[in-house]
């Protein structure tokens, strides 16, 4: 295999991921979580033991500072929150083949160099 070939293909790729990050749109790496309110009053259906509650509502945690922080989201957000997490995880993944391919590359550089110095010189 063609080491010049085989890092010009590498490079390549590297552009393409890079094109790939910077076409992504906006996005989130939380997950919504459905939650059920209870109303508090002690003779409620939503009292009972494994009753749902009332009416359902989303939530976002992430953590700040070690400490888990909460925000509720309206019904109509969610699923804008859910393509945000979708271009998240595709965030994830392109920035894992980029540094896949980047140490490909390193890997084809040292190799090119390596065996460039060690090719005797021509003398004429």
């Amino acid at each position: 295999m063609d080491q010049s070939v085989d890092l010009q293909e590498l490079m390549a790729k590297e552009e393409l991921i890079l094109v790939t990050i910077t076409s992504l749109s906006k996005f989130s790496p939380r997950s919504p979580a459905e939650r059920y309110r209870r109303c508090g009053k002690r003779y409620c259906h939503c009292a009972k033991p494994g009753a749902e509650g009332h009416e359902s509502s989303y939530s976002l945690t992430r953590s700040i500072q070690g400490k888990p922080v909460t925000k509720i989201i309206p019904k109509d957000a969610v699923e804008t929150t859910r393509r945000q997490i979708d271009e998240y995880h595709r965030f994830c993944e392109a920035v894992g083949a980029l540094a896949e391919t980047n140490e490909k590359t390193f890997d084809a550089r040292h190799e090119a160099a390596k065996q460039a110095s060690s090719m005797p010189e021509k003398r004429g």
